[in-house]
């Protein structure tokens, strides 16, 4: 998200109901990392502004200004970059749930259809959502090393 897409025509930005909800739960179940990352940014903020003190004041505010817009900004794009990605994750783990029914376990080790499903979804883009369950089976089969057992037949079904 650009700087000019995050403020409002009067100067003022704008921050997300998601962003200002993860704020919320960082306050809530995260304060001691958060704390511990605001002493270590202070600690070395203030150590890098005493050696370069040689802003005029209307310049360092412009600049810390921004700063803060900067800051935000990066806040809502990444917020925008999980929530797509969890999306994406969501309705491929919804459509390679009904795949996943038919695999019998016996047959295939739980460590290869995990990776199996890891390889597909890094693989996969949300355009082609819809090529998961083969590309997942594809993967499956490249990974499996069947056990030579001349007593069972097996089957996918």
């Amino acid at each position: 998200m650009n700087q000019k897409a995050f403020l409002e025509n009067d100067d003022q930005f704008i921050v997300s109901y998601e962003l200002l909800y993860i704020l919320q739960w960082l306050m809530m179940y995260e304060k001691e990392a958060f704390t511990h990352l605001v002493h270590k940014a202070f600690i070395q903020g203030s150590q890098s502004t005493s050696l370069h003190n040689n802003f005029d004041q209307t310049e360092e505010a412009e600049y810390l200004q921004n700063s803060v817009i900067d800051f935000f900004s990066f806040l809502e794009q990444e917020v925008e970059n999980v929530a797509q990605s969890e999306s994406m994750k969501h309705i491929m783990q919804k459509n390679l749930l009904k795949t996943l029914d038919h695999i019998d376990p016996k047959i295939f080790d739980p460590a290869i259809i995990k990776a199996s499903m890891m390889a597909t979804a890094e693989k996969i883009n949300p355009q082609r959502n819809h090529q998961a369950k083969d590309y997942f089976l594809k993967e499956l089969l490249k990974k499996w090393h069947p056990k030579k057992d001349k007593n069972k037949k097996h089957s996918l079904h």
